[in-house]
C-alpha cells in the first residue's frame, strides 16, 4: 500500500512563533516523525510528501532517519488544502496504480496503531471511494462535522453540524475521485473540506470509521495539548 502526506500548508497560527509546523517538535520527534511511524504502523511501500517552497528544512530533517518505505516529495506551494490533496492522489495514482492509498495530514498525533486499525476498517469497504477517519469534535476549533448511518456518511460539513463525529485527517482514497479534480480545480474550491463536500453531493461513496483519540495540532495551545496526550500513553 502507498500512502501521502499533505504537509504543504502555511500553518499560520503556529508560523506567528517562528515555528513550521511540519517540525514543531513534540517530545523527541517533530510532528511529520510521529506521522510517519504511524505509517510505519500501518505497513506502507511509500510515501509521497507535498510540502511548500517555503519548508525545504523538512526533507532534510526527515532524511536523519531510516524509514521502512520509499519517500517521494513534492515541493509545491499549493493555493489550498484540496489542491495538495489531489496533487498527492495524482502522483499515487500515476502509471495507472489502483490504489486505494492512506492519505494523512501532517498534524496528526494519534495513538499507537490507529493508522493501522483504520486502514484494516477502511479494506473492508469494497465500493467507498473515500473512507474518512472519525473523532469526537474536541476541542478543534474548526471541525469539519460527519454524519453518518451505519458507516455511511450522509452528510458534511454545515449539514452535518451538530454532529458527535468531525473528520480526522486521515483518508483511505480510492483513485476514482479524480474524476472530479478538474471540474473542482475549474471552479476554484478552495479547501479539501469542500471538495468532500463535493464527492459526497455528486453520488460519490464516503464511508466513516472511528478511531481512538487524536490530537490536531493547529494552534500554539495544541502543542502543550499534544505533549500531554502522549505522556499519558506512556503511563
Amino acid at each position: 500500500m502507498k500512502a501521502g502526506i499533505i504537509a504543504a500548508g502555511r500553518g499560520e497560527r503556529l508560523r506567528s512563533q517562528n515555528q513550521l509546523k511540519p517540525l514543531v517538535k513534540l517530545g523527541d520527534r517533530t510532528l511529520i516523525e510521529h506521522v510517519l511511524t504511524s505509517m510505519t504502523e500501518a505497513d506502507v511501500s511509500e510515501v509521497v510528501i507535498i510540502i511548500n517552497e517555503a519548508s525545504l528544512a523538512v526533507p532534510d530533517h526527515v532524511a536523519n532517519s531510516k524509514w521502512p518505505f520509499a519517500l517521494r516529495w513534492i515541493v509545491e506551494t499549493t493555493p489550498s488544502s484540496m489542491h495538495s490533496f489531489l496533487r498527492v492522489v495524482e502522483t499515487l495514482a500515476a502509471n495507472d496504480e489502483g490504489g486505494p492509498f492512506l492519505i494523512s495530514t501532517t498534524d496528526i498525533v494519534a495513538n499507537p496503531g490507529s493508522y493501522a486499525a483504520f486502514v484494516s476498517k477502511a479494506r473492508a469497504f469494497e465500493d467507498v471511494d473515500v473512507t474518512l477517519a472519525l473523532t469526537p469534535p474536541m476541542n478543534d476549533d474548526k471541525p469539519l462535522y460527519v454524519c453518518v448511518d451505519g458507516s455511511d456518511i450522509t452528510a458534511i460539513g454545515e449539514d452535518a453540524s451538530p454532529s458527535d463525529w468531525a473528520t480526522a485527517g486521515l483518508y483511505f482514497v480510492r483513485p476514482s475521485i479524480l474524476g472530479e479534480a478538474a471540474t473542482a480545480r475549474h471552479e476554484r474550491l478552495d479547501a479539501l473540506r469542500k471538495f468532500l463536500e463535493r464527492l459526497l453531493e455528486r453520488g460519490y461513496h464516503l464511508a466513516g470509521v472511528p478511531i481512538s483519540q487524536s490530537i490536531d495540532v493547529d494552534r500554539p495551545a495544541d502543542i502543550d495539548a499534544a505533549i500531554e496526550f502522549l505522556r499519558t500513553l506512556e503511563k
